[in-house]
């Protein structure tokens, strides 16, 4: 069984990095209408969907994930796919992908365009140890850590998985590019 879970840190804490050109409302808006979309593509894909985060403001994206992980497979699940929140390009074809993905592999990690992590497909859902927010680039340390265990991880790329909403130049390029961000275009 297959269940994707996809961490959220409370939108109050939520695209900091955008402080600089967007007040916390607009923050917080933006934060909510992408993981609103992630959430639509899993839905939509029929899979079994968990949100987990730390609303109480700690913020800890690895023990989060770590622990989502651990509760999906003691429900049963026998593979995790991790998908980040903050994906406004991600399609039906992305989610697809993964999951074809994994029928071949046992760790799938769909890397950002910065070299972090914004997908994983893992068989079983705790095999790997997670490092995301470490300054460097997760992408890498997950695959070593993969080789580690003994598994050959594949790397993915699609635009759709890459485009992640980090920086300020990543919402202006959102904004002139993407139509349902077009509220958030005084900004650009």
């Amino acid at each position: 069984m297959l269940t994707a879970v996809v961490p959220m840190k409370s939108t109050e804490l939520a695209k900091s990095r955008l402080a600089p050109v967007l007040k916390a409302a607009g923050r917080r808006a933006l934060a909510q209408q992408m993981l609103d979309h992630v959430l639509g593509i899993l839905r939509g894909a029929g899979l079994p969907v968990r949100v987990a985060g730390d609303n109480q403001g700690k913020g800890d994206l690895n023990a989060d994930v770590t622990e989502a992980a651990r509760l999906v497979a003691h429900e049963g699940a026998t593979h995790l796919l991790l998908v980040m929140a903050d994906l406004p390009y991600l399609s039906a074809d992305d989610i697809a992908a993964m999951i074809e993905a994994g029928h071949d592999n046992a760790v799938v990690i769909a890397e950002a365009k910065d070299g972090g992590t914004n997908a994983m497909l893992l068989k079983p859902p705790t095999v790997l140890e997670f490092a995301f927010a470490t300054h460097r680039p997760s992408a890498t340390f997950h695959a070593e850590s993969a080789r580690r265990a003994g598994i050959e991880p594949l790397i993915l790329r699609r635009p759709g998985l890459a485009r992640d909403i980090d920086t300020p130049a990543d919402l202006a390029a959102l904004v002139s590019d993407h139509p349902a961000y077009q509220v958030f275009r005084h900004v650009a």
